[in-house]
């Protein structure tokens, strides 16, 4: 949508602006909510970093409603193509029923501007935490050639029954037991967002694990600690090991899973061979907001199938 792919670079410093504020937000989002507005103040004073990471965000919101009003031109033409993308499926409610349920079309614009309405990140929530996720399962991988080369069996098997398509869907994909075995390893040692998932008490409180909680409070757990529990996972909890999946309670195992949402991803790096650049290197993590991973350097290239 915004050329990165196309161009193979950050087009506009997008992404240098968003990691640039990552921590400001993080911070931000965790202090008690009478100190936010200070906090914020104070780190745009004393930060030029910041200052001019938010009014790179300007640009982001320009780029961002540019490709929105695009993308609805691009419908609204007699010939419309074939994919059925997030905005595509948001115009489609905004026309089939968007007076019903109150949807209307600056309610799509407000999606792509994070900062104009917080609660609502469809455009830029996916980016960094999808993306995360794709670079822990083939981070891990890498490092586990026993693991790497049975999923390849699997998915040449599967190539050569034609139970894949191109591109693959979805349903195809899950019918790939191992292959959903690494993506929830992956998505289990190293969870994309850095902080917990909070619930706010409900009226009457609530009692969890023994210990009671008033009504009003907010509580929640982080994912990289519950994923890591051994009572669930096993002793090798800490070990990239996707036969957990298979021959464990994989039912508990994904109730215990809170990395983020719900459904794995499918693989589309199958005409590809990856290996690390230095398979006894470690990568480097930040993890404020995000738990963002760099220092990954691998070499790819293109697999024959025969």
């Amino acid at each position: 949508m915004f050329g990165f792919m196309q161009e193979g670079k950050d087009i506009g410093g997008y992404m240098k602006t968003i990691d640039s504020l990552l921590p400001a937000f993080t911070v931000g989002g965790t202090v008690p909510s009478y100190l936010t507005k200070l906090y914020f103040l104070s780190t745009v004073i004393v930060s030029p970093s910041v200052r001019g990471a938010l009014g790179a965000v300007g640009h982001i919101g320009d780029a961002s409603e540019a490709a929105v009003q695009k993308r609805r031109r691009d419908l609204t033409e007699e010939k419309k193509d074939g994919r059925h993308d997030l905005l595509r499926k948001m115009f489609d409610i905004n026309a089939e029923r968007g007076e019903k349920v109150n949807f209307t079309y600056e309610d799509i614009q407000s999606e792509r501007n994070p900062p104009e309405r917080t609660n609502k990140l469809f455009s830029f929530a996916g980016a960094d935490t999808t993306a995360i996720a794709i670079n822990s399962v083939l981070y891990h991988l890498m490092r586990n050639p026993i693991a790497y080369q049975k999923l390849t069996a699997e998915i040449d098997t599967a190539v050569q029954d034609s139970a894949l398509s191109i591109p693959i869907a979805y349903a195809e994909a899950i019918k790939l037991p191992y292959l959903r075995a690494c993506i929830n390893e992956g998505m289990r040692l190293h969870p994309s967002v850095g902080l917990t998932m909070p619930r706010t008490v409900p009226p009457g409180g609530a009692t969890i694990s023994g210990y009671y909680f008033a009504a009003g409070y907010r509580v929640g757990i982080n994912a990289a600690v519950i994923q890591y529990d051994q009572d669930v996972f096993g002793a090798d909890a800490d070990v990239f090991r996707p036969e957990r999946w298979i021959e464990g309670d994989s039912v508990r195992m994904q109730r215990t899973m809170i990395a983020f949402g719900a459904g794995t991803r499918t693989c589309i790096g199958k005409n590809f061979r990856i290996r690390l650049a230095d398979p006894t290197r470690e990568w480097k993590t930040r993890n404020y907001w995000f738990n963002k991973q760099s220092d990954i350097y691998a070499y790819i290239e293109e697999r024959t199938f025969s």
